[in-house]
């Protein structure tokens, strides 16, 4: 079976997560993509977890692809990395803005090499900014864009997500962007660049708040789990865990209502429809929680899926994983690691029917 990428040449000169998760992205789907590290290597190949004396943190963002080791500094080094950029489909970095250029292989420099190669550059800020070289991470740029302020509870101090969120999105906007310079490609028969700014993937997470404080100058709400826009939309205490219910929309407020024997709730002006029931989210959410303190999350579940209203159990990861709904076994994949050690990956999220992603190269090997 023929691949969606197959035939797709990828130079990746990346480390840590963006690039790097952009490049198995892509070769997830058939690309070949060549992993080049100085002698030193990708900093993640030493960091944990670990799977033996395998780092579980480079192999979830590197399977799949060929690994060269190129001393850059060298003649021998560049000349090898010319050789393959000249004959590559797209060119994959996330040095900070400039740094290819001055190695010898920007967009002018690409325009007599190879034109039709595409270049997709990671950075924090973008390559035009004025703070382009502002050295940036997840954790900053999530502290910088009101991405952490807003993750918490009121009175709590900025808290970060338990993800590199910023840094997942941004590769996937990058993987975005190198499939859409492929199609226009194959009109124009030249490459591009694809600029990536991580400031603009935790904006994207912000959605909506962004706009609202560019136009009004207010801060947005904070309120925790829930949704800031619905009430009920909140995580509860049952008394065994937690439960998080989406009740907001009128209809399901109905049916909420009605699991809880509480009509009165329907008949009050204070919680008509949902911006007054946001109007008086307090009075709304001690109803809730009341009624689910009362209950196990198993029978907090079980009579809101049969009054057809949205709940789910709040699980630690560990339970995520043990959930045997979830199917979460069904979405790994093991790959071979440097030293032969098998390793646990999650599987690519690109599904396709009729050219689905493969497992064909385990961990690059260092060399």
């Amino acid at each position: 079976m023929t691949m969606a990428l197959e035939g797709v040449k990828v130079v990746e000169l990346a480390r840590y997560i963006s690039g790097p998760y952009c490049g198995m992205l892509l070769a997830d789907l058939g690309a070949d993509v060549v992993k080049i590290e100085t002698p030193a290597g990708d900093p993640t190949r030493d960091e944990g977890p670990w799977i033996g004396d395998e780092s579980l943190y480079f192999a979830q963002m590197n399977r799949n692809k060929r690994g060269l080791t190129l001393d850059l500094r060298s003649d021998a080094g560049r000349e090898q990395l010319t050789a393959l950029v000249r004959d590559a489909d797209i060119l994959l970095e996330n040095f900070r803005p400039g740094v290819i250029d001055a190695m010898g292989f920007g967009r002018e420099a690409l325009a007599e090499l190879n034109p039709r190669c595409i270049t997709v550059s990671v950075s924090g800020f973008g390559q035009e900014s004025v703070i382009r070289d502002r050295t940036a991470f997840d954790c900053i740029l999530q502290c910088l864009t009101g991405l952490a302020a807003i993750n918490g509870r009121p009175g709590d101090f900025p808290m970060l997500t338990g993800a590199y969120i910023v840094d997942t999105v941004a590769a996937l906007i990058g993987t975005i962007g190198a499939l859409a310079a492929l199609r226009q490609r194959e009109a124009t028969g030249v490459g591009q660049l694809v600029d990536v700014a991580m400031i603009d993937s935790a904006l994207t997470l912000l959605g909506p708040v962004v706009p609202v404080a560019a136009a009004t100058g207010e801060e947005p709400e904070l309120v925790g789990n829930a949704d800031r826009t619905s009430a009920p939309a909140d995580a509860y205490e049952a008394r065994d865990g937690w439960v998080y219910i989406h009740a907001g929309p009128d209809a399901f407020f109905a049916r909420m209502a009605k699991a809880m024997r509480r009509p009165e709730l329907l008949e009050s002006e204070r919680y008509r429809d949902i911006v007054s029931r946001v109007e008086h989210r307090s009075e709304v959410d001690e109803a809730v929680g009341s009624w689910v303190a009362q209950r196990t999350v198993a029978e907090v579940e079980a009579e809101l899926a049969e009054a057809g209203v949205p709940a789910s159990r709040v699980n630690s990861v560990v339970q995520a994983v043990q959930d045997a709904e979830l199917e979460i076994a069904s979405r790994l994949v093991d790959v071979r690691g440097a030293t032969g050690a098998t390793i646990p990956t999650l599987r690519s999220p690109v599904r396709l029917s009729d050219s689905p992603a493969e497992l064909r190269h385990g961990v690059p090997v260092k060399g």
